[in-house]
């Protein structure tokens, strides 16, 4: 009898034990720059802006807006990989200490580096509109000195669809998206109309947009967080059908021969070039490189 006590209290002990390791869903957030917060030019994305020290200073802020808004959701962990040009923007000793940070360049999946399948979602916080966006703030596609558009099984994406075939890849659903107002459009055409978007600005022009007073930007952040974490369970995979075809133009016809010295790379045209791969990571990948080539040409 005795020992028949001892295993029901070392059951119970165990069960109490293993309630109490559960935690809330792991968030991945992926933050680029031009979407930010009062970023309208360049020199506030660029490291030898005269501007960059306060933009740093916004991009911060507002992810620590969205962080604070997945815990008071439920969230159990949050991964936060800085995104923008070197990666290595985010001001470490400022961001929620709740929160891991992933800084610094070159990293293998780049904007997206650091998720897997152990993430139950991402979260684009700063993002901006594909190349070539009227009326959207400092628009382009992953290289603005080399892409004019790139295209994954016919459709031109911008880095927000290319970055959520990622998460797909894991099965991880992209569940909200902040940026400009034509951003925040192009995500909803891409990945759903229940995707949670929060648009910090309304561009005027590529360099000008009228901005939300920044109290009410930071709320509004906050909330979708808090709202799209609890709708998780709503929001669809992004995950394109393989095999993937990838189509990169380029801006200039020079910009394509280096790219075309890779046996399974194929010219389109003038300034494209196009390749296949059964496997999205694999592509990805490719594409970055080709990106690289092109900017040595």
């Amino acid at each position: 009898m005795r020992r028949v006590l001892v295993v029901i209290l070392v059951v119970l002990f165990l069960g109490a034990f293993l309630t109490a390791q559960k935690t809330g869903p792991r968030v991945f957030i992926s933050v680029d720059m031009e979407g930010i917060w009062g970023v309208v030019q360049g020199s506030q994305t660029s490291s030898s802006g005269a501007d960059y020290g306060v933009a740093r200073k916004w991009m911060v802020e507002d992810t620590n807006a969205v962080i604070a808004g997945l815990f008071e959701a439920g969230a159990g962990a949050v991964v936060v990989n800085d995104s923008h040009g070197s990666m290595r923007n985010i001001i470490a000793d400022e961001l929620d200490p709740r929160a891991s940070l992933i800084s610094g360049s070159p990293k293998p999946l780049s904007m997206m580096q650091g998720i897997d399948d152990t993430f139950d979602a991402c979260i684009f916080v700063g993002y901006h509109a594909r190349a070539g966006t009227a009326e959207a703030v400092l628009d382009h596609t992953y290289s603005s000195a080399t892409i004019r558009s790139i295209k994954v099984n016919g459709r031109e994406m911008p880095e927000l669809g290319i970055n959520a075939a990622i998460a797909g890849y894991f099965n991880v659903p992209v569940i909200m998206l902040s940026g400009d107002t034509e951003t925040c459009a192009q995500a909803k055409s891409i990945l759903g109309k229940d995707l949670v978007t929060v648009a910090v600005k309304d561009a005027v022009g590529r360099y000008a947009a009228a901005n939300l007073p920044q109290e009410v930007a930071r709320k509004r952040l906050k909330e979708g967080a808090k709202e799209a974490l609890l709708r998780t369970e709503k929001m669809p995979l992004f995950k394109p059908n393989a095999p993937y075809t990838f189509e990169l133009e380029f801006l200039s016809s020079a910009q394509t021969e280096m790219p075309t010295l890779v046996p399974q790379v194929k010219k389109t045209g003038a300034r494209g070039v196009a390749f296949s791969s059964t496997d999205y990571l694999e592509g990805f990948k490719l594409m970055r490189a080709l990106i690289a080539l092109a900017g040595i040409s």
